[in-house]
């Protein structure tokens, strides 16, 4: 794919180009179902099969827990596989198990079992289409489009975050909350037909030697981040925060409309106006990290954010909404100027052999607490209320960035981006 120097890109950058429009319209539209079906699933349980808060976090705990059973070899498998290939056989496979969802309710065959089910094969499916699209994104747009790209990036899942919630609930009041997740597998399908159409240049292959056994393999892209400091700071920290912001999400909705007594489409608006932040970091990611360094932006955006989350268990009915919305869009702008970061650094950092594993043993450490957190919140809330485990979950949350100043993230301007040699 052809780069262009910052002088002379044209404008709109790599939105010009036709194989990123392409690969940025599929993920877009996937991403906008798939916002959706965050507040469209829970609403499935809670309103449809009347479950309660410890089985609606159970079913965000099952769409997470396919990264702690299978994350490891997955990221072997992407780097043995084209990676385009396994992105289209992952977005058909979601499209037919989350269409299984509504005709299972059409059907009166729909319950808290096959919901879970579901949840874990389409977390599956996920398994293999993150890590695949990590490690295809740097071939396709190259090294010095890696930070715009992923900033594009985030900022359509960002305003996904906050188009997504508000139709899923308002669909959920219109026309039921399964509406929802059929619009979802309609979008992997679009996201397919987009893949469909790159022509990017061929994908390198295993690295020579490349094909020891899958432990070794494993094995590999595990010591590459442990030789190197820097990510593994970065991965305890984003693993304790996504521990407890997952753990908030896994709660929000019930905590809202249940406790709350917010009507489910008011719900959905204000998770979706709270993702606003979500958008604004994405756009600022980039120029931020021009003017004042790539590890300072990720500093400042970890440690400046993280408060504001305690703002989500002070919200509540009326005026208090403000307040979840407030924090919501704080944290969420942190969170993903972080996530852009940190993007960026794994894939200007780590060899294009490697890039699978490694991103596969990241995930895993960062993605694999998703699970125990959404569990964490059940029991949180089951023995102790919804409102005093979200207190719980936002206080970890504020603290777990503080470690980032032991290390000499703070001393640097920029993340480093010549790999170390083995």
């Amino acid at each position: 794919m052809k780069s262009f120097p910052a002088s002379v890109r044209p404008a709109g950058g790599l939105l010009r180009t036709r194989n990123f429009a392409l690969l940025w319209t599929g993920q877009s539209t996937s991403a906008v179902g798939s916002a959706m079906t965050t507040v469209a699933l829970p609403l499935v349980a809670v309103t449809t099969l009347q479950a309660g808060p410890a089985m609606v976090a159970l079913l965000t705990a099952a769409t997470w827990l396919p990264w702690l059973l299978i994350g490891l070899p997955v990221g072997v498998w992407v780097d043995r596989w084209p990676r385009r290939r396994t992105l289209l056989i992952a977005d058909v496979a979601s499209a037919a198990v989350l269409a299984a969802v509504p005709i299972a309710a059409w059907t009166d065959v729909l319950t808290m079992p096959v919901l879970l089910v579901a949840a874990l094969l389409a977390g599956t499916a996920g398994v293999f289409a993150n890590v695949a699209f990590n490690a295809f994104l740097p071939h396709l747009v190259g090294a010095d489009d890696l930070m715009e790209g992923n900033a594009k990036l985030q900022t359509s899942a960002s305003v996904a975050l906050v188009a997504g919630p508000g139709l899923g609930g308002l669909l959920a009041q219109a026309a039921g909350p399964v509406s929802g997740i059929l619009i979802d597998a309609g979008t992997f399908l679009v996201s397919a037909a987009c893949l469909l159409g790159l022509r990017p240049d061929p994908e390198p292959g295993p690295a020579a030697g490349d094909r020891p056994g899958m432990l070794r393999q494993i094995a590999d892209g595990i010591g590459f981040i442990m030789r190197g400091r820097l990510l593994q700071a970065m991965l305890v920290v984003a693993a304790v925060t996504n521990f407890a912001m997952l753990g908030i999400t896994a709660l929000r909705v019930v905590f809202l409309v249940r406790a709350e007594g917010t009507p489910p489409g008011t719900a959905g608006l204000v998770i979706g106006v709270g993702s606003l932040g979500a958008i604004l970091g994405a756009a600022l990611a980039s120029r931020a990290s021009r003017r004042f360094g790539s590890a300072r932006t990720y500093l400042l955006a970890n440690l400046a954010a993280a408060p504001f989350v305690l703002l989500l268990p002070l919200g509540g009915h009326g005026w208090r909404l403000a307040l979840f919305t407030a924090g919501s869009f704080i944290a969420l702008a942190g969170a993903t100027m972080s996530n852009v970061m940190t993007m960026t650094f794994r894939g200007s950092f780590v060899p294009a052999h490697l890039l699978g594993r490694v991103t596969a043993a990241s995930r895993i450490f960062v993605f694999g607490t998703v699970p125990l957190g959404a569990a964490t919140a059940g029991l949180l809330a089951s023995t102790l209320g919804i409102r005093p485990a979200m207190w719980a979950l936002a206080a970890l949350y504020v603290i777990a960035p503080l470690p980032l100043l032991t290390t000499e993230t703070r001393t640097l301007r920029d993340f480093p981006t010549q790999t170390p040699v083995p």
